[in-house]
C-alpha cells in the first residue's frame, strides 16, 4: 500500500472503529500492523509470531505460500488474542480490501474481549511464546537440535490431546516437578516490612501432587499433563517441553471451541459496520464480492464463516440484537448449534449428511436434526478422538493404559499405532490403548524405543 492508502485506512479504521462502538461493540485495543506476504504467512504457520521453529512449522508455511503464489488460496488477515490484540494485514491488498478486513478484525476483537472461553487465556502468550522459544535453543544446543527435534515430534503428535476446559496451565513446579535448585547461599538477615506485625501473611496452598502410580481425579482427560506428571524416565528438560507445548496447546483450545461463533460473529459485524461507513459505488461492488467469497460454500465442507454468519442473522431476526450479545459471552461451538441451529438455517443452506458406502458417495440424511447432530459429534474434542489415561501403573511395572472412548466411530488402526509409538517414547515403558473394532474389544500395544528406555 501506498502512503497516502495508509493515511486514509487508518481515518477508515477511526470511523469503523466509532461505528462499531456506537453499534454496541467493545473491541479490545487492537494494533493494526500491515505485513508482506511471507510475514503473515509465517504467522499463520506458526500459530504466534516468535514461536518455537518446528518442520511442521515450516511445512505448514512452505504449503501455504505456495498456494497464495499459485493464486489457490489467500489470506486476507489474522488476528492474534493479546493485549493488545495483534491484526496483521496484508500490504498487498488495495485500500478497500484492507477496509473490509478492518471490519471483520473489530467482530474478533469484541468476541475475544467478551466470550467467555477466552476468559482464561493469558494474554501475554505472546510474550511466553517468546521465552519457550528461547528455552528450546537452549536444549538443542545442550543437548544436540536432532535429540531435541525428535523428543518435539513425539510431544506434537498428541498436542491436541489436553483438557480443553483446564485453566491456565500451572508452572513447571507446580505440577508435581521439581527444577533444579540454585546453588545455596548464606540466608539474608530477614529485614521487617512496615505494619508487618498488624497483617497476617498467608502463603497461597499449593495443590497436593498426585500419589506415583495413581492418577487424580479427572487427570486422566489430559494426555499431556498425566505424562508430564507420572512418566518413570523423563528428565527435567523433557518435562519442560512437554510443559511448554501443553500451555500453548491450551491457549489455542478457546479458537478451536468457537471456530464457527468467532468467524460468523466476525462476518455478521463487518457486514453491518461497513453498511454504515460512506462508500463509492465501486467500493459498494468490491464489497459484495468479497462478501460472497467469504460466504460461499466449501466443496465438501463446512465454511465456518457461511455457517456462523447464517445462525447469527436467525438469533438476530428472531430474537432480537441483544439476544446475540447475550449468546457471545457464554456459549462455544457445541452450545451455538445445539441451541440455535434451527431447521430454517439447515434448509436454506442445503445441509446434509453424506457418507462413502458400496464404492461410491451418497446422501444418508437431509432432516436438520441429523445434520445438527452430525456436526455436534464432529465439534466434540475439536472433533480428535478421545483418549484417556486408565492406568500410570498397570501390572505394577509402570506401563500406560489407556482407553479410547468409543462414540461411533472407529480409529484408523494405521494412524494409531503409528502414533501409540509417539506416546511409547514419551513414556519409556509398555503402553496400551483399548479402543473397538467392529465392535469387539481390541487393545493395542506398543514398547518405546530402545533409546527412550
Amino acid at each position: 500500500m501506498h502512503e497516502h492508502e495508509v493515511a486514509a485506512l487508518d481515518a477508515a479504521i477511526a470511523d469503523l472503529w466509532g461505528i462499531a462502538r456506537a453499534e454496541g461493540l467493545d473491541p479490545m485495543a487492537t494494533h493494526f500492523e500491515i505485513v508482506p506476504a511471507p510475514v503473515l504467512y509465517e504467522v499463520a504457520a506458526y500459530g504466534l509470531p516468535g514461536r518455537f521453529a518446528h518442520w511442521s512449522h515450516g511445512k505448514a508455511y512452505q504449503q501455504m505460500k505456495t498456494q497464495y503464489d499459485f493464486g489457490l488460496m489467500k489470506i486476507f488477515e489474522l488476528i492474534v488474542h493479546a493485549d493488545p490484540a495483534q491484526a496483521f494485514l496484508l500490504d498487498s491488498n488495495d485500500l478497500f480490501t484492507n477496509k473490509f478486513v478492518a471490519a471483520h478484525v473489530l467482530g474478533h476483537s469484541d468476541f475475544f474481549k467478551h466470550n467467555a472461553h477466552f476468559g482464561t487465556v493469558p494474554l501475554d502468550m505472546d510474550e511466553r511464546v517468546r521465552l519457550h522459544a528461547e528455552r528450546i535453543r537452549a536444549y538443542e544446543f545442550a543437548h544436540g537440535r536432532r535429540e531435541v527435534e525428535a523428543y518435539l515430534d513425539a510431544v506434537l503428535a498428541i498436542q491436541e490431546h489436553v483438557d480443553p476446559w483446564a485453566d491456565e496451565p500451572a508452572p513447571l513446579a507446580r505440577v508435581g516437578v521439581a527444577r533444579p535448585e540454585p546453588a545455596a547461599e548464606a540466608p539474608a538477615e530477614a529485614v521487617p516490612e512496615p505494619w508487618e506485625d498488624l497483617l497476617e501473611r498467608r502463603a497461597a496452598p499449593e495443590p497436593p501432587p498426585a500419589k506415583p502410580g495413581r492418577l487424580a481425579p479427572g487427570e486422566g482427560e489430559d494426555l499431556l499433563l498425566v505424562i508430564l506428571r507420572h512418566a518413570p524416565e523423563l528428565k527435567d528438560w523433557q518435562r519442560d517441553v512437554i510443559a511448554l507445548v501443553r500451555a500453548e496447546s491450551l491457549y489455542f483450545q478457546p479458537y478451536v471451541r468457537t471456530k464457527i461463533m468467532n468467524e460468523g460473529w466476525a462476518t455478521f459485524w463487518h457486514v453491518r459496520l461497513l453498511r454504515r461507513l460512506r462508500l463509492t459505488d465501486a467500493e459498494y461492488t468490491e464489497f459484495a464480492r468479497l462478501n460472497a467469497g467469504v460466504r460461499s460454500p466449501y466443496p465438501g465442507a463446512v465454511n465456518p464463516y457461511l455457517l456462523g454468519v447464517s445462525i447469527w442473522e436467525d438469533i438476530c431476526q428472531r430474537e432480537g440484537l441483544q439476544r446475540c450479545f447475550l449468546v457471545r459471552e457464554s456459549e462455544d461451538d457445541l452450545a451455538f448449534l445445539r441451541n440455535h441451529l434451527s431447521k430454517e438455517v439447515a434448509r436454506d443452506l442445503d445441509m446434509y449428511v453424506y457418507q462413502f458406502q458400496e464404492d461410491a458417495w451418497s446422501v444418508t440424511d437431509k432432516a436438520w436434526e441429523g445434520v445438527r447432530d452430525t456436526l455436534l459429534q464432529s465439534r466434540v474434542h475439536a472433533g480428535h478422538p478421545r483418549i484417556v489415561a486408565a492406568d500410570v501403573d498397570h501390572h505394577g511395572s509402570r506401563e500406560l493404559y489407556l482407553q479410547h472412548r468409543h462414540d461411533g466411530r472407529e480409529l484408523d488402526l494405521e494412524y494409531a499405532e503409528r502414533t501409540l509409538q509417539r506416546v511409547a517414547q514419551l513414556w519409556g515403558r509398555r503402553v496400551h490403548l483399548e479402543t473397538q473394532v467392529d465392535g469387539k474389544p481390541k487393545v493395542l500395544s506398543c514398547d518405546p524405543p530402545p533409546a527412550a528406555r
